[in-house]
């Protein structure tokens, strides 16, 4: 009897043991099975993109730019760094970008531009820089286009021909317009030919608004029209002169399918199909260019 209890016990012993070396096999086999393990190869073909945006967006590009970054990195496991309501490039940027490397660099906003510009030819990093133009373009946010960068803007024709229909039109109405402009940007001589020179105001003489009012009751001018860019305070002062007032360096403004355009930039890295230089939004990514 105390021999086959002994045997008993062996058998029991033994058997558990058997499970347990059985179920440390199989957890050994999950952990291969259950939970994949990336190759390192895929790692390396990950994508990663700094986004830099504009604190001049509109509140809807900017929903439209986080919803564009999760399904980036939930749908197309792209790594991404977002730093958002930016004046400028600051310190931070700086330091991610020697920090991390990225894949692609994204600018958004004419106003990050010239700051962009300057970081960018620091050559602190080999990442392929996106610049998107947010509106038609301001006095001195032109971007340096080199072997790295790849400006997407409106097209420049299109803007020259709207702006050249909209001064056609008032011309026709024989309405008598003064012009304000920097010497170094005479007006086109189709929309003020040299006979009426005497219709231009330079902003480079100190006393131009002296100048302009006596030019306006002069002529009876209707408009008054700044051809180079120019500060709020002196767009408050021509229009102090009861007549109608354009900054036609900002005259336009555009309005922008972010999605569109975003859709376009993921097929884009997924294809490796990223170009240096120049190229016009198309049909799909404006929505709509017009007179302000």
């Amino acid at each position: 009897m105390l021999y086959k209890l002994e045997r008993n016990y062996y058998c029991m012993h033994k058997t558990r043991l058997l499970l347990i070396l059985i179920l440390l096999s199989l957890l050994a086999g999950c952990g291969n099975r259950g939970i994949p393990v990336i190759k390192q190869e895929i790692l390396d073909q990950k994508m990663s993109v700094l986004m830099l945006s504009s604190s001049g967006l509109s509140a809807s590009a900017k929903d439209v730019l986080g919803q564009t970054l999760k399904s980036w990195r939930d749908a197309n496991s792209i790594a991404y760094d977002w730093v958002k309501d930016l004046n400028a490039l600051d310190d931070n940027v700086v330091s991610k970008l020697k920090s991390k490397s990225y894949d692609y660099i994204y600018v958004v906003g004419n106003e990050l531009f010239p700051s962009a510009n300057e970081k960018m030819a620091l050559g602190a990093t080999t990442s392929k820089w996106t610049f998107l133009q947010s509106q038609p373009f301001a006095e001195g946010s032109a971007v340096t286009v080199n072997e790295q960068a790849s400006l997407l803007q409106l097209d420049s024709q299109q803007m020259d021909a709207m702006k050249n229909k909209a001064i056609q039109d008032l011309l026709f109405q024989n309405v008598v317009i003064e012009w304000v402009t920097q010497s170094d940007r005479p007006i086109p001589s189709a929309w003020a030919p040299s006979e009426e020179a005497d219709h231009i105001v330079l902003l480079n003489n100190n006393q131009w608004f002296q100048q302009l009012t006596f030019q306006v009751h002069q002529h009876h001018a209707a408009w008054v029209i700044f051809y180079s860019p120019v500060s709020e305070d002196q767009l408050q002062k021509a229009k102090s002169l009861g007549v109608s007032v354009i900054d036609f360096s900002g005259a336009l403004t555009a309005d922008l399918n972010w999605t569109q355009i975003f859709d376009n930039r993921l097929a884009m890295m997924k294809t490796h199909a990223w170009q240096k230089g120049i190229q016009n939004y198309n049909t799909q990514e404006l929505k709509e260019l017009k007179m302000k």
